[in-house]
Order: structure tokens, then sequence, then C-alpha cells
């Protein structure tokens, strides 16, 4: 069993290679004042410490990433929803810090997109209040965590890939010198929380289930839990990147600063340096002049480092949206089927954040007892469209004349999105209200033929077609038949 533990960890993704992540991400650890950094065999350690100083980090993973999440949270994902003191509440607050459910699902998908998957635990709180307006008032009602895989230090699955027990470390800095660690371990009957001190506390866990949400960041097998990140590659080619540039700076440094060559017969000793001069004899028919290091290894430099940053665009498929294809002569049609490539790639996540939403709140009614009816639907075209482009579209679409009000309300919410992508959701729902009630009024003025004497199927008279009896010259019987004549 021991043996096979050690293959099974082999096989996971370290806590080392998430902190290079984590990194190159934020741009601290090993690219902070050249820690990262590695020696030359032929350098010297005065020479590489004063590299170290000079060294610099082109943070492209953080854009790399960021632009694969960004376009799905642009503007507000469309939520419906029953209208509930509590669960508004929970949409204001959800993680008892203040954060919006909006914001926090974006937080969570970063995180899932930077290492691979995120895991939502939906905890509920162990205060229970008389009445809805207390604990709301009191904030005791459901909460959300999420924990990066970095945290996750235990886990069983059942033969279904479901999740039987879930063991993570939180870790909370409370002052500028002290840390507290606790371990949260959660199991469908049960819940237990291990301080550092070595204090326990436990719990029953009434869901009978494990209160966790796998939020992955592609399409793997749900039973993994640690899933590798699909940036490894993009941050190991950033961290190769930060070398070059060091190396690179190194150079150009030495060819800014040249040093002068003159004549000396060498009675005193002089000290070399790009501050002042290197002698050699006097005899010597050379003439002074300045000396400095062959541009091509800064040159070799330059393209290598150009070829990274290409290569770390196109390994993230992100080329067509950053300008760093690999060929300026690319036809139209070519460019077009990159960025839907890349379309794909970002609506395909959209997806999995729009599930991952879901499952966090069939959880909270799980915890609360509500039944709040959500819906939520996040994006799925990221394409740069003109505001008049998506009018005329949604104008072509009304005038293809299909008598349906379902299909005129889908219309319009893709011209609210478009035009008005953050409206308020009670201005929103109101606004699809009014136009259902105006277009259940039309189809009724129109069936009856109030106001047209042309509409709602009738003939000559406003009489209705299949029915061509003359109509009375006299009395209320002509006017009743003449409807809206």
């Amino acid at each position: 069993m021991a043996d096979l533990q050690g293959q099974l960890l082999i096989n996971l993704p370290g806590d080392d290679e998430y902190m290079m992540i984590h990194d190159a991400y934020y741009g601290t650890g090993l690219f902070v004042q050249g820690r990262g950094l590695i020696q030359h065999p032929r350098e010297s350690v005065e020479n590489f410490m004063n590299r170290k100083k000079l060294a610099y980090y082109w943070n492209y993973t953080g854009p790399i990433v960021n632009a694969m999440v960004d376009p799905i949270f642009k503007d507000e994902a469309r939520r419906e929803y029953r209208n509930s003191e509590m669960f508004n509440g929970f949409l204001e607050d959800c993680d008892r810090a203040g954060t919006s459910y909006q914001d926090f699902c974006k937080s969570a998908a970063l995180i899932a997109k930077l290492y691979g998957a995120a895991y939502i635990v939906v905890d509920n709180s162990d205060e229970m209040e008389g009445t809805l307006s207390a604990a709301v008032r009191n904030r005791h009602f459901p909460f959300l965590k999420v924990v990066s895989p970095m945290q996750i230090r235990d886990w069983k699955i059942d033969d279904y890939g479901r999740l039987t027990m879930f063991q993570y470390e939180e870790r909370i800095r409370s002052g500028a010198y002290t840390e507290t660690s606790r371990t949260h371990t959660w199991t469908a009957r049960e819940w237990s929380i291990t301080s550092g001190a070595g204090s326990k506390e436990t719990g029953a866990n009434p869901l009978g289930v494990v209160p966790v949400v796998q939020w992955l960041a592609r399409n793997t097998d749900k039973r993994i839990i640690k899933p590798p990140s699909e940036y490894v590659s993009v941050v190991q080619t950033n961290y190769f990147l930060y070398q070059l540039c060091s190396w690179h700076a190194q150079i150009l440094r030495d060819q800014a600063f040249n040093i002068l060559t003159i004549p000396d017969p060498g009675t005193d000793d002089i000290t070399i340096g790009t501050n002042n001069v290197l002698a050699y004899p006097p005899e010597s028919t050379h003439t002074p002049t300045f000396i400095a290091p062959a541009a091509a290894p800064a040159d070799m430099l330059t393209g290598q480092m150009d070829r990274c940053v290409k290569e770390m665009f196109r390994m993230s498929g992100l080329e067509s949206i950053l300008g760093a294809s690999t060929s300026d002569n690319k036809s139209g049609v070519s460019k077009e089927w990159d960025f839907e490539k890349t379309n794909k790639r970002i609506a395909d996540f959209a997806v999995r954040c729009e599930n991952a939403d879901k499952a966090i709140i069939r959880l909270y009614e799980a915890w609360s007892g509500e039944n709040t009816g959500y819906k939520v639907e996040y994006p799925r075209d990221f394409k740069i469209s003109d505001v008049s482009d998506g009018l005329a579209n949604a104008q072509a679409a009304i005038d293809l004349g299909f008598d349906s009000i379902a299909y005129k309300q889908e219309v319009l919410k893709k011209v609210l999105a478009a035009y008005m992508p953050n409206l308020a959701p009670d201005v929103y729902d109101t606004i699809l209200k009014e136009m259902k009630a105006a277009a259940e009024r039309a189809a009724q003025d129109a069936a009856y033929g109030v106001n047209d004497d042309t509409k709602g199927g009738e003939g000559a008279g406003g009489v209705p077609k299949g029915d061509q009896r003359e109509p009375e010259q006299d009395g209320p019987a002509n006017d009743a038949a003449g409807g809206g004549a």
C-alpha cells in the first residue's frame, strides 16, 4: 500500500510546482531580486550577485491567464431567481468578508484556471436564529470558501469519482507576526477542525454528502483531484525568459560602458573595469581605442527572447488576440480561424464556470432549505462586436415575423446584453415583464380586431373571414359585429 501511495504521489503536482505557478503569475518569490536566477559555471560570485541586483521579470503568465478568465466576467452573469431576503444577502456577501457572489466566482475561476482546479466548500453557520430577519442581520446563513490545490492535504472518492472525504489546510495570518493553521475535514456524516495546537472541534453533517464543488479548468477526469495546470509549459518558458533577460541585461551593460585601451609601461597596477582603462605594452603598435563585448551574443539572446514570447502565446492559443502570431502573412480566413479556436476555449471554460455556479447554489439550497428557482447563464460568444451590429441583428430577427412572445423575449435579452450589459437585475426583470405584457395585449388586439379593421383575420366591414353574412345596417348588433371598425 505504501508503494502504491508513493507512485500516486509522484504523478501529482507538487507544492514546488504550485509555488512556481503562483510566483510566475504574481511576479513574486523566484522572480523578485533575482532569487530564481542560476549562476553560470564560468561566472564569479561577485558578478552573479551584481547580476541578481539588476534582474527584472517580464510577466506574461499573468496576462495570458487573465485573457482566458476576464472576458467571461466582463459583465454580470445573467441570473434569475425567486426574491428572497436571505438569498439576496448571500449574493451580496457570500464569504463573510463582504465579497459579492459575482466577484467570488471570478476569483474561484481564476484559481481553477491557474492551478488546474479549485474547490468550493459550501459551509453553514453553526449558530441558529429564531427568525429569518435575525439570521440575515447577523449573517447566520451558508457561506463559501475557495480551496486551491496547494491547500488540499487528503481526500477519498468512491467508484464514481464522488468525494467521500475532503481535507484541506487553512492558514490565517491574524497579524504581522502571527499565523495560525487549521485543518478542516469533511465527510458525508461529519466535519472536524483541528488547530495547530492540537485542539479539535467536530460536528454532524446533516446533508449526507461532502459539501464541496469541484471547479475544473478543462476537460480532465473528475477523479483526478489535483489535475496538472495547463499553464505549466507557459510558466517554465516564462522562467527561462527570466534567465535570458538577466543575461541580456549583463551584456547590454558591458556594451554600454566600453573600456578604453591605452599603452602603458605597466609599472603601476590598474584595476580593470568599465570606469577606467585597460593598459597594454607601450611598444605595441596598436592605437588607443574602446573595446566592448561582441554584439552577436546580445542579438542571439534577443532573438531567443522574442521566440519565447511568441511560443507562450502560441501554447495558450492567444496569438490571434494579442498579436503574437508567428506569421505576419496569414490570410483573413486563417486569422479568423485562429480567433474561433480561442473563442471556443474561452466558451468551454465559461460552461464549466456555469456548471460550478449552479452546483454551489444547489448546496446553498440544501443548507438553507430554500428553493430559489435559480437559473444562470454565462456568456458563450466573446467576439468583439459593435453595439450597432447587435441591434441590427436583433431587428433582422424580429423582421422574420415569428409570432411568438417567447421568441421576442429572447431577442430582447440579446438586445439588453449588447446595449445595456450592466443593467440592474430588477430593471432587467421589469423590462421583460413589460415587454411580455405589451406583446400579449397586442396579440389580443389583433385577435379581436381592436382599433384595426384590417387585422385579426377580418374581412370587409370588420366581419371575420369565413362568416360572410351581410352586416346589419342598424341597431346594436351592427356595432358589435363591427369590432374595432
